[in-house]
């Protein structure tokens, strides 16, 4: 009786129990969050939404809830989940601050990367004009947000493969940024290297160059001439000469290309790989035949290096474990792999050379047999 009496104590103490509330709801399920628990994370923020139906209307926690839940279908890769609840908290913010609520644009910027996501480039482009249309309203058509919103809108029509009215775009971004800033400003970089990629689509190749040389200069202006930043205005540039076949122009432009690459990660690193077979391009469309291979070669001895390189690591890992016959043959393997010798692998060659000859036996030293002494005839 006294055991039945306790059990409906206890089950009557859970009936009666407080459900979580929200911000133990919301601080659940952002710790999930942060370990890439995106399931169970939504799971806390769905139970902290159905709690909000009870809160008044206006309450603040509905709408910091349904961001989370947009943000946790974002990350899990359900775009158009996320959008749907995004526009729930767009929704929230017009009824109860007003449809001229300032950070509704940044909600808004949020829906496009969305839409994005779901390659509805139609409907992003559309929210970006409404975007547009509020930071012109609120900060003038000549302001910094104003020529973000350019670049975003060339992002989005290069997706929409639209590059002729990207480079409207674009223009459009650089003319605000320049009336700002001057001509040096940083900010202009990331538009002009753009603008150029853009001109290299078109194959407008003079256009292009006109663009990089632009962004080289501020890149050099805030790095120095020797700095990783500048590779890709460079990559770019050279590409530009090439095709308007300035080739005497592109040459050095390709060879600071390859020192940048070596300086930034390394002479056997692949990347430099494959830019010495950008330079071996652009010496057979020379028909410089003998430069070209000397490129080509170069770039094969570096991966050549790379692979040889995984090969001994991993049969250095085998051997650690102890399995000799496995090390040995991938020991083998990578010296079958660095042939014919090359400056570039013959160090790593020889090493693995004297790895090999150290698996085998130790040679048995052959005692010569005596014969045995002549008996004399009696």
């Amino acid at each position: 009786m006294l055991l039945i009496c306790l059990c409906c104590v206890l089950v009557q103490a859970q009936d009666t129990a407080p459900a979580p509330d929200i911000p133990t709801l919301m601080a659940s399920g952002d710790a999930q969050y942060l370990k890439g628990d995106y399931d169970a994370a939504r799971d806390s923020f769905l139970v902290a939404w159905q709690a909000a139906q009870a809160l008044a209307p206006e309450d603040p926690a509905r709408y910091n809830v349904l961001k989370k839940l947009m943000a946790v279908r974002a990350a899990s890769g359900d775009f158009e989940d996320a959008n749907n609840y995004l526009q729930q908290a767009i929704d929230w913010r017009e009824t109860t601050l007003g449809k001229d609520d300032p950070k509704i644009a940044d909600d808004l910027l949020q829906s496009v990367s969305l839409l994005r996501g779901m390659k509805d480039y139609g409907h992003a482009l559309t929210v970006m004009s409404a975007v547009m249309g509020r930071h012109v309203r609120e900060s003038t058509f000549n302001s910094v947000v104003v020529a973000d919103d350019f670049s975003r809108f060339a992002q989005i029509q290069m997706e929409y493969q639209k590059p002729e009215d990207a480079v409207g775009s674009l223009k459009t971004a650089v003319g605000i940024r320049t009336a700002l800033g001057g001509p040096l400003d940083p900010s202009l970089v990331y538009d002009l290297d753009r603008q150029g990629a853009v001109y290299v689509l078109l194959r407008q190749y003079d256009n292009a160059e006109e663009s990089y040389r632009h962004a080289l200069v501020i890149r050099e202006s805030l790095y120095g001439k020797e700095n990783a930043d500048l590779i890709s205005t460079v990559d770019g540039l050279a590409y530009a000469c090439f095709g308007q076949k300035k080739y005497d122009l592109a040459e050095p432009i390709y060879q600071r290309l390859v020192a940048l690459w070596i300086k930034s990660v390394g002479p056997e690193h692949p990347v430099v790989a494959m830019t010495l077979d950008k330079v071996a391009i652009f010496y057979a469309e020379q028909k410089k035949f003998d430069q070209a291979k000397e490129a080509a070669d170069h770039a094969n001895a570096i991966r050549t290096h790379f692979l040889a390189s995984g090969l001994t690591q991993q049969a250095t890992e085998q051997l650690a474990e102890g399995n000799k016959p496995e090390a040995l043959a991938l020991y083998q393997r990578a010296l079958k792999v660095m042939e014919p010798p090359n400056p570039i692998y013959d160090e790593m060659r020889s090493d693995t050379e004297n790895i090999v000859k150290s698996f085998a036996p130790p040679a048995v030293k052959l005692q010569k047999k005596t014969a045995a002494p002549a008996t004399k005839k009696q």
